[in-house]
């Protein structure tokens, strides 16, 4: 069983640490999802911000996507893999 309030921890903190790489209309989007408790489709919808829009991320970023991809029984690995990473250190 999800524990529903650790998810939604690691979300406030995905959506926190990812902050200067959304845009308001893709952070309420995923927020929105999250609202509605549709914590697989707004990881997936997180995911693909990143993929389409050719952000980078930080490693704090995918740690936290990994963590929830676990807990969520999510396989994404292909597509989280197409995600290019900022070398450690920068934000």
């Amino acid at each position: 069983m999800v524990d529903i309030t650790l998810v939604d921890g690691l979300f406030v903190e995905l959506l926190a640490v990812s902050k200067p790489y959304l845009t308001d209309a893709e952070r309420e989007e995923v927020q929105q999802l999250l609202n509605d408790a549709e914590y697989p489709a707004a990881l997936e919808t997180f995911v693909y911000i990143f993929v389409d829009g050719g952000k980078s991320a930080t490693q704090h970023v995918f740690a936290l996507i990994s963590r929830l991809t676990g807990m969520l029984h999510m396989d994404m690995d292909d597509t989280i893999s197409r995600i290019p990473r900022l070398p450690p250190g920068r934000v």
